[in-house]
C-alpha cells in the first residue's frame, strides 16, 4: 500500500515537472514570436502583400517619434530628401504650435484658407509621431501623392467630432507639389483619409 500511495506520489510530481516545463517553453515561445502587426503599417484590413507593408521602427508610447520616416521605396525616389524635409517642417510645425514653420511647408493658398487663428484653435493640443512615407504615386496635373501613416495624441474635444478620443492613427494621402527648388504640402481632401482610435 505504502509502495502504491509512493508510485502515486512520483506519478504527480512528474506531471507537475512536465505542466512547469510546457509552461515555461510556451513563454519563452511567445516571447521569441513576432507580434502579427508588428511589421505592417495601414489602414484596418489592409493587404499585407500590399505596398504599404514595411518593417518600421520600434517605438516607446504614443505618439512615437515625431521624425519622419521613409520607407524603403520612397527613400530611393530621387527627390527622397526633398520629401522627407518638407514633411518634416509640417509635423515639427504642428507639434511645436508654430503656424510660421507649418506655413513654410504648405502651398500660400492653403494658409490663406485655414489662417492663424483657426490652424492654432485646430491644432492647438496634436501631438503627432510615428511618421512613415510608405508610397508616393503620381499627382494628376503633376506633382506627387505621399501615402503617409501617423498617430496623433490631442484633447478629445479637439479629435473629429466622430472619433473624439484621445489617441488616433491616420493614413492621409498628402498632394506635394513644386514651389522653386522645393515641395510644398497641399491639403488633402477629408473622404479620402483614414483613421481609427489607437
Amino acid at each position: 500500500m505504502a509502495q502504491h500511495v509512493a508510485r502515486r506520489g512520483w506519478i504527480l510530481f512528474g506531471v507537475v515537472i512536465v505542466l512547469a516545463g510546457a509552461v515555461g517553453v510556451g513563454l519563452v515561445l511567445r516571447d521569441l514570436a513576432p507580434d502579427p502587426g508588428s511589421d505592417r503599417i495601414g489602414p484596418p484590413g489592409a493587404s499585407s502583400g500590399s505596398s504599404i507593408s514595411n518593417r518600421v521602427p520600434l517605438k516607446g508610447p504614443e505618439p512615437g517619434p515625431a521624425t519622419v520616416v521613409l520607407a524603403e521605396d520612397v527613400a530611393v525616389h530621387p527627390d527622397a530628401d526633398r520629401i522627407r524635409k518638407v514633411l518634416q517642417k509640417y509635423f515639427d510645425g504642428i507639434n511645436a504650435g508654430d503656424y510660421p514653420l507649418w506655413r513654410s511647408a504648405v502651398i500660400p493658398q492653403w494658409a490663406r484658407d485655414i489662417g492663424e487663428s483657426a490652424w492654432r484653435s485646430q491644432y492647438r493640443s496634436t501631438l503627432d509621431g510615428t511618421i512613415v512615407v510608405h508610397r508616393l504615386e503620381p499627382r494628376p496635373g503633376g506633382g506627387l501623392v505621399a501615402l503617409t501613416s501617423f498617430t496623433s495624441l490631442q484633447n478629445p474635444a479637439d479629435a473629429p467630432p466622430e472619433v473624439p478620443v484621445r489617441c488616433l492613427r491616420w493614413w492621409v494621402s498628402y498632394p506635394l507639389i513644386g514651389e522653386g527648388d522645393q515641395l510644398r504640402m497641399g491639403p488633402t481632401a477629408p473622404s479620402a483619409n483614414l483613421r481609427a482610435p489607437c
